[in-house]
């Protein structure tokens, strides 16, 4: 498998970050070029970067893109050259690659826009770059997701509290329960609009505070047979509830407080 070369900004390998990325995907086979390890001290830098990456074998080309890289002009302009040239000498199949770290994908310059990049927060970036290198779709597993999206919201709406929002990822529930440790001081429970909405003044059928047992521990229920779906949520708040969340096997989301545990599930009368 040929090289791939990488553009970057110098400024980005003072801490090492370039040389990190290097030492990873040389790790998982990458035969990596870049100027430092392949350029003629004494020589043109720019006519060597242009030879390198027009005419020497090179299974890819990527550019590190970061502040420090899209911010220079200097980098802007070698960077929009390099791409020219791989278009025109190497054609439309050659690989470019851009690699994002700490930009968005709308600070990304158009030609590689309109490519599949890669951002090195994903844990699989290393793959996905050795797929590009070697032409082929990268190995993807979805992550198993339960039935439920949990949210928690700290200082909801301004109020010093903090709010669990659930509700299913599809359809819809008709009646549903938060369950509490009993003792748990809630301040207010219902339907609300999704992503930190305020809970609504009215409620159907409200289950407030009734005693019940959850995987041995003695709780108390709150809900209504007011529908929740992917747009309106249901709303537990407290001024001390659980910042972290878990999902059980079954798919049921939790979220963690001292002392306790906060669960969300339809009723077994939901529909």
């Amino acid at each position: 498998m040929d090289p791939l070369w990488i553009t970057y900004a110098w400024k980005d390998d003072e801490g090492g970050d370039f040389s990190y990325l290097v030492q990873e995907l040389e790790a998982v086979g990458v035969s990596v070029r870049y100027d430092r390890n392949t350029l003629v001290p004494g020589r043109p830098l720019w006519g060597q970067i242009a030879e390198q990456i027009t005419t020497s074998p090179l299974s890819a080309w990527a550019s590190l893109l970061t502040p420090n890289s899209l911010l220079r002009p200097g980098c802007q302009e070698e960077l929009a050259y390099a791409l020219d040239r791989a278009m025109r000498t190497k054609g439309r199949g050659f690989p470019l690659i851009g690699l994002l770290h700490n930009v968005s994908i709308e600070d990304v310059p158009p030609t590689l826009r309109i490519r599949l990049c890669v951002n090195l927060d994903d844990p699989q970036w290393r793959e996905q770059v050795l797929a590009g290198v070697q032409g082929r779709p990268p190995g993807h597993k979805a992550k198993p997701q339960g039935p439920y999206v949990v949210r928690t919201h700290r200082n909801y709406l301004g109020r010093g509290c903090t709010a669990v929002e659930a509700g299913p990822r599809f359809g819809n529930i008709m009646r549903w329960r938060f369950a509490v440790p009993k003792g748990t001081k809630v301040a207010a429970s219902g339907v609300g609009p999704s992503d930190g909405g305020a809970v609504s003044a009215t409620h159907r059928e409200m289950v407030n505070g009734i005693s019940m047992r959850f995987k041995g521990v003695d709780c108390v229920a709150y809900g209504s047979a007011d529908p929740i779906s992917a747009s309106m949520s249901g709303y537990l708040v407290n001024r001390r509830l659980a910042s972290r969340v878990r999902r059980d096997r079954q798919g049921t989301r939790h979220a963690r407080r001292p002392g306790g545990l906060c669960c969300v599930s339809p009723c077994p009368t939901s529909s």
